[in-house]
């Protein structure tokens, strides 16, 4: 009875197989763990292309999943014609079903596969072979010890050397490497760069991010679904003009910056995913009263930027980085807020036309009969100067509708009390649910530190009214 050959040892990830009856595997011997049909040849399948990939000469090391930009990468030049190193994309899976099918006397495969199994098993090595340029980039890098971050501003801006300018720096140098090292981290802030047209605010962030390669400026409104599809592959996005967002566009401003992860479909695959966030925002304006939310605008740090030193900034940008990334091995955070923070914020606000009227009428300056006849309306005891008889401390929002903005009351929409409701807001005061007269209202009152206008020196202040 003749003597059976050991069965082949399948690959798996790219091992070389056992040859028959147990010698030194040779160059090519992966060959033999391919699977073939009744008539010899190589069928298509998930794992023959695996060992193709994996180890022909040609294709062995070629594809590589870039983990910043989600997407497949090559090497190399590929062996067909017109693939891109940068992206793996369907027509080069296209392209490479067409090498494969080379007939097998030109060294080829003779393999008939389809394009979407080719993607698929490109996809799947390359995921075996991972790398993340700008982290690759940051953990190369050595700090000399000299702490440069702190001042940025102040050497290449032109900006003032003062304790907010110089936490508003660390946060966002150490938030945006902070995003690379731990990606999806909770960063919640924007820095908004403020400054004349031309002045080159946008180089100053265009060059600390590496320039076009992994810096964007977002032609889309973050309102726009393809906004999260432009961001992937962009460590430093910038968000233009500030001041021509819309209200509902500076919402979703803000809750795009309090988003830790984006959902969309990657070039590579067939299914949206989710992906922890890696980039940082940063907001621009040729304004100085940019700022619209009533709410304070926490989020945004301005920063006021009188000249810009691009070359200076590239030729220390390493450094830069490098303090970025030992700060925080060194245990610094990124979202302990200046001290001043608030005082900067509420500068930049956008002061809507209504609000003089209303802090006139709720300072108490208005004539007597300004406040007569509204059963919910409280004042405070007259001032000791006789100037005036006490400012509002409690009122609804139709009290100052009325009285202190001259609205119809049958003309007051949801639109304008939401309005009226923002400005009270912005100013600190708060709301809360009443019953009185046996129905339910909505009256404000102001906070413990809330300042009235004061009365001008030549009387009550009658002369603020509104006519």
């Amino acid at each position: 009875m003749a003597k059976q050959k050991p069965p082949l040892t399948v690959i798996d990830g790219g091992n070389a197989p056992s040859p028959p009856g147990g010698g030194a595997a040779g160059l090519d011997d992966w060959r033999l763990g391919f699977t073939r049909n009744k008539s010899g040849g190589i069928i298509a399948n998930h794992h023959n292309l695996a060992l193709i990939f994996e180890n022909d000469p040609a294709l062995s090391g070629l594809f590589k999943l870039d983990e910043f930009s989600n997407r497949v990468a090559l090497d190399r030049d590929p062996p067909w014609k017109g693939g891109n190193r940068d992206e793996f994309t369907e027509l080069d899976g296209v392209e490479l079903a067409a090498w494969l099918g080379v007939a097998a006397f030109n060294k080829g495969y003779e393999i008939s596969a389809k394009s979407a199994l080719v993607v698929e098993v490109v996809e799947a090595i390359a995921r075996r072979h991972r790398f993340h340029p700008v982290r690759d980039y940051l953990e190369a890098l050595e700090w000399d010890g000299q702490e440069r971050i702190p001042s940025m501003f102040a050497t290449w801006c032109g900006a003032a050397d003062d304790p907010y300018l110089q936490r508003v720096a660390l946060i966002f140098m150490l938030s945006a490497a902070a995003r690379i090292l731990l990606p999806g981290c909770k960063v919640d802030t924007m820095l908004v760069l403020e400054g004349l047209q031309g002045l080159g605010k946008t180089r100053v962030t265009q060059t600390l991010f590496g320039g076009d390669r992994w810096y964007m400026d977002a032609q889309r409104s973050p309102a726009e679904k393809d906004f999260y599809q432009d961001i992937v592959g962009k460590w430093g996005v910038e968000i233009g003009e500030m001041t021509s967002f819309s209200k509902a566009e500076a919402n979703k401003v803000k809750q795009t910056l309090s988003a830790t992860a984006d959902t969309y479909r990657p070039s590579y695959g067939r299914y949206s995913r989710t992906f922890p966030r890696q980039c940082v925002f940063i907001g621009t304006t040729n304004e100085t009263e940019w700022q619209r939310d009533h709410t304070g605008g926490r989020r945004f740090l301005p920063v006021r930027v009188d000249r810009v030193d691009v070359p200076g900034i590239a030729a220390i940008r390493d450094q830069l980085w490098a303090e970025a990334v030992a700060r925080l091995k060194r245990g610094e955070n990124w979202w302990d807020m200046p001290d001043r923070v608030k005082e900067e914020q509420d500068e930049r606000y956008q002061e809507d036309a209504w609000a003089q009227p209303m802090l006139i009428w709720l300072s108490g300056l208005h004539a007597d009969e300004a406040y007569t006849n509204l059963p919910f309306l409280q004042r405070s005891r007259p001032l000791p100067n006789g100037t005036s008889d006490g400012h509002v401390i409690e009122a609804s929002v139709a009290d100052i509708m009325v009285r202190a903005l001259h609205i119809d009351p049958g003309r007051i929409s949801r639109a304008d009390q939401m309005r009226v409701a923002g400005i009270l807001t912005h100013w600190g005061w708060q709301s809360f649910r009443s019953r009185r007269s046996g129905r339910p209202i909505r009256l404000w009152y102001p906070p413990d530190d809330w300042k009235p206008m004061p009365a001008p020196a030549n009387g009550r202040g009658d002369d603020h009214a509104i006519p």
